[in-house]
């Protein structure tokens, strides 16, 4: 097998230099064999061969496994099966014919709870940074000192972050009141 200079040199020679095979054989003195191999080489990587996914001691015991789980989906969760328990009443059922590890059925139940027990509602959690305020302008009623309701008005800035507020009375629901107020406090 060559290196990747020659074999990228071989490559560059046939398809940009527009040589023979034989004539690239003659320059970089490689068989003629060898030239067409690599000038036709379309990937430089081969392709690792696929796994075959090997057998688990557990496999013959998942169709009891599931069931029992799937039957646990009508009790209260404090009654359900845990990892120990179905290993515990497998070894009961099948005594010693039954060679699997704990671990082995408690990493199978553990999975397939999770399947199982999936809802698949996801959701996006609340962040906020530092500094940042939301704004909201407000209404109320109030009676003056003769005695008549009035309208007035308040802005609310709350600082989701640290979870404080300022709230301010202010004459209107306007940017020119926002911006009084933002002065006011700096």
């Amino acid at each position: 097998m060559l290196t990747m200079i020659p074999q990228h040199h071989i490559k560059y020679l046939y398809e940009y230099k527009g040589m023979s095979l034989r004539a690239i054989a003659k320059e970089t003195g490689h068989s003629f064999q060898t030239i067409k191999k690599y000038a036709n080489k379309e990937d430089d990587n081969p392709f690792p061969t696929p796994r075959k996914p090997k057998q688990s001691k557990l496999d013959p015991y998942k169709a009891q496994i599931d069931e029992w789980l799937e039957e646990d989906r009508k009790v209260p969760r404090k009654q359900r099966h845990t990892g120990t328990r179905v290993y515990r009443r497998l070894l009961e059922m099948y005594g010693e014919e039954f060679s699997v590890s704990l671990r082995t059925v408690q990493y199978y139940v553990a999975k397939k709870k999770q399947e199982m027990y999936q809802d698949g509602e996801g959701y996006l959690p609340l962040e906020h940074s530092p500094g940042e305020a939301q704004a909201d302008f407000g209404s109320f009623t109030y009676q003056d000192e003769k005695g008549v309701e009035q309208e007035g008005f308040f802005l609310t800035l709350s600082f989701p972050y640290s979870n404080a507020s300022y709230a301010q009375v202010v004459p209107g629901q306007n940017q020119e009141c926002l911006l009084y107020t933002c002065n006011m406090k700096s």
